[in-house]
């Protein structure tokens, strides 16, 4: 049996405040998005006219979207969403693994030239890490998205640049559990939430874009389950 004492000690350090990393960025307030931009909890059949599919097979279920890879598409199963352009923004899903290793919650620009497929930057989720990730400048940088199709070999400054571009945090996350994650942008700051804890995040200029206007739920394979999305901007 634990002693008076022993308990005291217990309780103090429970109460105690977790020690902060030094530099690291505070957790975006979700009170800087007060405009709801828009929702969808995927109570209709069919997706509504925002929703562009691609390369996909997916369906709407029970009142969730199941996200499915178009069979030998090539390509994971993209569900875009087309909005007003925005800079800085949260964005909020619930979702469940099903069979899918992993999915990409995706901010690009609708016909941008400056990236490949105008990507900008996204948050990975998978059962064992989140991953941010500066695509503006980094990944799908014109220059460097040639490069690595092609398997040409990256100088040292843009390897110096890839890493920069993007940061990974491990996570623990079960198989057919759902889960409410939450991304937000606020300048050149990315952050990615999990059940409303502050997971990690990325500071990088591509983030900052200012004219983001397309938001991508990306599955490959099969399958990720996905309900209650809300886009919300200050």
């Amino acid at each position: 049996m634990m002693s008076i004492q022993g308990s005291m000690v217990t309780l103090i350090c429970l109460l105690a405040p977790l020690p902060i990393l030094a530099g690291a960025p505070e957790a975006i307030s979700g009170n800087n998005y007060q405009q709801t931009l828009f929702t969808d909890d995927f109570s209709e059949s069919e997706l509504g006219n925002q929703w562009n599919l691609y390369k996909s097979s997916s369906v709407i279920k029970d009142g969730v979207l199941q996200g499915v890879e178009l069979k030998d598409g090539g390509h994971a199963a993209v569900h875009q969403l087309l909005t007003k352009p925005y800079s800085d923004v949260e964005l909020t899903v619930d979702l469940k693994f099903a069979g899918s290793p992993s999915t990409n919650l995706t901010f690009n620009q609708h016909k941008f030239k400056g990236s490949h497929a105008g990507h900008l930057c996204r948050v990975v989720v998978s059962p064992t890490k989140v991953t941010l990730r500066d695509g503006k400048t980094g990944v799908f940088n014109n220059e460097i998205f040639k490069k690595r199709r092609s398997k040409e070999k990256l100088t040292a400054e843009e390897q110096a640049i890839l890493k920069k571009s993007q940061a990974v945090f491990p996570v623990k996350l079960e198989k057919d559990k759902w889960y409410t994650v939450t991304v937000r942008i606020k300048g050149d700051l990315m952050q990615a939430f999990i059940d409303g804890k502050l997971i990690g995040s990325l500071q990088s200029p591509g983030i900052a874009h200012a004219t983001k206007d397309k938001i991508g739920l990306v599955t490959p394979k099969e399958s990720i389950h996905y309900d209650n999305v809300i886009v919300k901007v200050p």
